[in-house]
């Protein structure tokens, strides 16, 4: 009978021991508990230490994979980015080329049908012909020796200078000396609508400092700064007709003749920063 008691005394310490340690204060055992863990964890350090080392060796920590997922993504989003703004520069390319054909379209003086033709600059002349363009238009686009070219509508830059070949052409601007003289009449500011016999008539040549030189009988003096100056030439084809040579710049005495006014005009555009053009070619019937 004792020998079967035991075991149930034994028990019955173990559960008064435990409801002991569960009711007690917990400072009267967190001396005692702290020193009792560890005891209990240090045969067990060793081995932790030799897997983190093994997970370390396995894995190094520059590799993890939330780093390397992270570099991804910036990645990602750094060449996300550079394709949004290129496409953001091609569809303000686009919206400019659309709004040069319908202005082009808008501002067709000349009476015949023109086909407004975006055309690229890809070169530059050299020696005596640097200021010539090489557009990349040409025969199978429709272009023609002589068809004028133009910016932002009806702003001359020039006209495609000999017979283009199959894919280009060249473009002589008006600054350029193969342009010659020029016809042109001259409107006031005020009134950019007015047409040639409402203006003044002038002949102006290409001169230094890119500008556009010319006389006029001296008693026109309607001649201001900031007049509009526009072609009105039978040299050149209809379709550039009325088109925006310039702006009065100077107005002066001639020189040469007293009795004559000197006008400079500044070109409504530098060839040289043209990155594209509008050919007026006319429509194919």
């Amino acid at each position: 009978m004792r020998a079967g008691q035991a075991p149930g005394r034994a028990f019955l310490v173990v559960v008064l021991a435990t409801a002991a340690v569960a009711i007690a204060p917990a400072r009267w055992l967190r001396p005692w508990t702290t020193d009792l863990s560890g005891l209990i964890w240090v045969p067990l350090r060793p081995p932790a230490h030799l897997l983190t080392a093994l997970r370390h060796w396995l894995r190094p920590v520059g590799e993890d994979s939330s780093t390397r997922d992270m570099q991804l993504l910036v990645e990602d989003r750094d060449r996300f980015r550079a394709l949004w703004h290129s496409e953001q520069l091609r569809a303000e390319e686009l919206q400019q080329r659309l709004a040069q054909i319908d202005r082009t379209n808008r501002m067709n003086r000349g009476g015949v049908p023109v086909e407004p033709l975006i055309a690229s600059v890809t070169g530059r002349g050299t020696g005596t012909s640097e200021r010539f363009l090489s557009l990349a238009a040409g025969s199978r686009d429709g272009v023609r020796e002589g068809d004028p070219a133009v910016i932002g509508g009806d702003v001359l830059v020039g006209r495609v200078l000999g017979a283009p070949t199959d894919v280009s052409c060249w473009l002589a601007p008006i600054v350029d000396s193969s342009a010659g003289r020029l016809d042109v009449y001259i409107t006031s500011a005020d009134r950019p609508e007015a047409g040639p016999s409402e203006g003044v008539k002038a002949q102006i040549r290409p001169g230094s400092r890119g500008l556009l030189v010319g006389e006029v009988d001296g008693s026109a003096t309607r001649i201001s700064e900031g007049d509009i100056v526009r072609l009105w030439d039978a040299t050149w084809k209809p379709a550039a007709q009325g088109m925006r040579v310039g702006v009065v710049r100077r107005v002066g005495r001639s020189d040469r003749s007293p009795l004559r006014t000197q006008v400079e005009v500044e070109c409504g555009v530098d060839p040289s920063r043209l990155r594209q053009v509008t050919l007026k070619v006319e429509a194919s019937q």
